[in-house]
C-alpha cells in the first residue's frame, strides 16, 4: 500500500510555481473557512490585504520547512516530499471545521501563544495549555495531533524504526510549537526595554516594538481612518510578524533549493549580477542617510531594521525577475557577448528561467508590500523601469541615452525607497530636489559602461548602443568620458568640494580601465566601490 502511495506521488508533475499554486489554493480555501470558525473582532470577513499577507506566509513558511523535515526524516522519499506536502497540506482545513462543528457554529478565536518563557514551558507540556477555547483552539490542536500520528506512521513504516519515528514526531511538534508561539519567541530573544531589562508580557514588548518604530507609520495609510486601537495594532502586527515569517521563507527556500537542485541555485546566484546588486543596496542606504542627515532625532528599533531588510530583498528580487526576463530577451546577444549565461551554458533552461521570474516578481510584491505603502510603490516603478527597458514591445534598451536615462531613474527610485522608508514625512517636497536630479544625470552618464561588454552581440543583433554608434575608437573614449564626468559631478551636486579628492582619481582610473584592452567590466565596479568608501570617509572625517 506504501509503495502504490509512493508510485502515485511520483505521477504527478511538480514544479516550483505549480507546487506553488498548488498549495496557494489549499491556503485560500483554509483562509475562507477560518472567516466562519475564527470571525473577526469587526465580524467582516478577515479578508483585507495585511490578514491575507500575513497568514500565507505563515503557513507558507510552514509548508518549506515541513518539506526540509520530511526530506531528513524520510530521505528515500526525497523526490516525492513536494507532492506529499502538498497534499498533507490539506490537514490545514482540519482546524476551522472542527472549530466551527464543536462550537455550533459560533467559533473560536484563533491566536499565537502570548507567553513568557517559563509560560512557554508549561503550554510545551501541557499540548499547548489548558485553554481549548482561545488561541491554539480545539480544532487547531486535533489538526496537529492528526499530523503528528501521520508523520510518526510513515516514519515507521518507510524507516522501520519506532524511535526514528518518535524522535520525528518530537521534532515537528516543537517546530510546530515554535511557529504557534513566535510572539514569545521574539520576546525571548530581543525583548529588552531602554535599561535592559526584559518585558513580562510579551504582548507588552510587541506593542512597544510597534509603538516606538519609525517605519510602522510606513504600513499605516496616513490617508485611512481605523475604527479602533486595537484594529491599528491588529493590522500593525500583521506587518510585522508578517516581516519575520518572510525572513524565516526566504532563508527555508534558499536551504530547500540548496539540498535538492544545487547547481541550479548556484547558476542562479552567479547570474544575479551581485555588483550591480550592490550597487542598488548602495543606493538604498544612500536614501537612507539622507533622511538620517535632515531628520537626525530618527531613532531605529529592530522593528525598523527589519523594514530594511525587507526593502534590500524586495529590490534583489525586483531585480532578479529583470535578470530573469532580461535573459530569456537576450539570449542571442549573450551568446555572442557572455557564453556563460545560465541560457547559453545550459545550466538552466528556458522554462527555468520563466518559472524563476515568476517566483521573483511574487516575492517582490509581497517583500514590497511588507516595507510600507512608500517603498511598494517606488519598488512597482523599479520593476516596471527595468521590464519596459529591456522585454518587447518597448525594450527601450535599443535607444541610445534614452535607456540610460531609464537606468538612472531605476537608481533614483531605490534612494527614494530608503530615503521614505524612515522619512517621518512622506511629501515629494521632503526630499532634496536637487539630490533627484543629481542620481538621474550622474547615473544616466554612469550606466553607458554597461554596454561596453556587450559590444559584439548588440552589433549582430542592430543594437545601437553608444559605443557602437562611435565607432571602435572613439566609441570607449566617449564612454569614458562619460563617466568621468559622472565622478566629477558627485562634488558638484553635493557642494562638497573636498570629494574632488576622491572624485579626480576615481575619473581618471575608470577612464582608463575603459578604454584598457581586454576591456573588464569588474575594474569598473571596483573603482565605483572604492570611490563610494573613500568619500564616506573624507565625509566623516572632515
Amino acid at each position: 500500500m506504501l509503495n502504490n502511495f509512493k508510485t502515485y506521488l511520483e505521477k504527478i508533475q511538480v514544479t516550483p510555481l505549480s507546487w506553488l499554486a498548488g498549495i496557494s489554493g489549499v491556503l485560500m480555501v483554509r483562509f475562507f473557512l477560518e472567516s466562519f470558525s475564527n470571525p473577526s473582532s469587526s465580524g467582516f470577513f478577515a479578508s483585507d490585504a495585511s490578514t491575507l499577507v500575513h497568514y500565507y506566509l505563515f503557513f507558507l513558511a510552514v509548508a518549506v520547512v515541513f518539506m526540509i523535515f520530511l526530506q531528513l526524516v524520510i530521505p528515500s522519499w526525497k523526490k516525492v516530499i513536494p507532492q506529499l506536502t502538498a497534499i498533507s497540506f490539506l490537514a490545514v482545513l482540519i482546524g476551522p471545521i472542527a472549530d466551527f462543528i464543536i462550537s455550533g457554529g459560533k467559533g473560536f478565536r484563533m491566536a499565537y501563544l502570548f507567553d513568557t518563557p517559563k509560560e512557554m514551558l508549561v503550554s510545551f507540556f501541557t499540548f499547548f495549555g489548558g485553554n481549548l477555547y482561545t488561541g491554539v483552539t480545539l480544532g487547531i490542536r486535533i489538526e496537529i495531533v492528526l499530523m503528528l500520528l501521520f508523520i510518526g506512521l510513515l516514519v515507521y513504516f518507510i524507516e522501520k524504526s519506532w524511535f526514528r519515528a518518535i524522535v520525528s514526531v518530537i521534532s515537528l511538534y516543537i517546530l510546530i510549537f515554535i511557529f504557534l508561539s513566535l510572539p514569545g519567541v521574539m520576546n525571548a530573544i530581543g525583548g529588552q526595554d531602554m535599561a535592559g531589562n526584559y518585558f513580562k508580557e510579551p504582548l507588552t514588548f510587541i506593542q512597544k516594538s510597534i509603538e516606538n518604530s519609525v517605519t510602522i507609520s510606513n504600513n499605516l495609510h496616513n490617508s485611512l481612518e481605523y475604527s479602533s486601537f486595537v484594529r491599528l495594532f491588529e493590522i500593525a502586527f500583521n506587518f510585522l510578524i508578517g516581516k519575520v515569517f518572510f525572513l524565516i521563507l526566504t532563508v527555508a527556500t534558499f536551504v530547500w533549493f540548496r539540498l535538492n537542485f544545487k547547481e541550479k541555485l548556484r547558476a542562479v546566484i552567479k547570474n544575479s549580477r551581485p555588483e550591480r546588486v550592490t550597487h542598488y543596496f548602495l543606493m538604498i542606504f544612500v536614501g537612507l542617510f539622507v533622511a538620517y542627515s535632515i531628520f537626525p532625532n530618527i531613532r531605529l528599533n529592530w522593528n525598523d531594521s527589519l523594514s530594511v531588510l525587507v526593502l534590500c530583498l524586495a529590490f534583489y528580487f525586483s531585480w532578479m525577475f529583470a535578470v530573469s526576463t532580461n535573459d530569456i530577451v537576450d539570449e542571442e546577444i549573450d551568446a555572442v557577448s557572455d557564453p556563460t549565461r545560465p541560457l547559453i551554458a545550459n545550466s538552466l533552461s528556458k522554462k527555468d528561467m520563466k518559472e524563476s521570474a515568476v517566483i521573483f516578481l511574487v516575492a517582490t510584491l509581497i517583500s514590497g508590500f511588507l516595507a510600507g505603502y512608500t517603498a511598494f510603490f517606488f519598488i512597482l516603478t523599479f520593476t516596471a523601469l527595468y521590464y519596459i527597458y529591456s522585454v518587447p514591445p518597448t525594450r527601450f534598451k535599443t535607444i541610445p541615452f534614452f535607456s540610460s536615462f531609464i537606468i538612472g531613474l531605476c537608481c533614483l527610485t531605490a534612494v527614494l525607497a530608503g530615503f521614505f522608508l524612515i522619512s517621518p514625512f512622506k511629501y515629494v517636497s521632503v526630499f532634496p530636489s536637487k539630490l533627484a536630479l543629481a542620481v538621474v544625470a550622474i547615473f544616466s552618464l554612469l550606466v553607458n559602461v554597461r554596454d561596453m561588454k556587450d559590444i559584439e552581440g548588440d552589433k549582430k543583433v542592430g543594437i545601437k548602443t553608444v559605443p557602437i554608434i562611435f565607432g571602435d575608437i572613439w566609441g570607449p573614449r566617449v564612454v569614458g568620458i562619460f563617466a568621468s564626468i559622472s565622478f566629477l559631478l558627485i562634488p558638484i551636486f553635493m557642494s562638497s568640494y573636498v570629494l574632488f579628492a576622491s572624485a579626480i582619481p576615481a575619473s581618471l582610473v575608470v577612464y582608463y580601465f575603459i578604454n584598457r584592452k581586454p576591456y573588464k567590466e569588474k575594474y569598473i565596479f571596483r573603482t565605483y566601490f572604492a570611490f563610494i568608501l573613500a568619500s564616506f570617509f573624507l565625509l566623516i572625517w572632515i
